[in-house]
């Protein structure tokens, strides 16, 4: 097993309860390719460091989790058709 940490941006016209939700199917995702502990970091609303499809914000999400790397093939393909999602990133975290 190794750690990693991801990062997702949320679109920002979502309302809170909408970033709520997404927030939990993303989870709901990761704990199911995953067995280990999930933590989870709302950063909320930012300005991004360049525009995504013509948006200058998005909500902020990391979350930090154990997996082995097949599952991490398994999630991105799951995720990444999502509209709520801008972008995502999942990296191997150094401890």
């Amino acid at each position: 097993m190794r750690n990693y940490e991801a990062m997702f941006i949320f679109h920002p016209d979502l309302t809170d309860e909408k970033v709520e939700q997404s927030v939990q199917a993303v989870e709901k995702i990761i704990k199911g390719n995953t067995k280990s502990e999930l933590k989870t970091e709302n950063l909320g609303k930012k300005t991004l460091a360049y525009p995504i499809r013509k948006l200058n914000e998005g909500y902020y999400v990391n979350y930090v989790f154990e997996a082995l790397p097949v599952a991490i093939d398994k999630i991105k393909t799951e995720l990444k058709h999502s509209e709520d999602i801008l972008r995502f990133i999942i990296f191997v975290k150094d401890v």
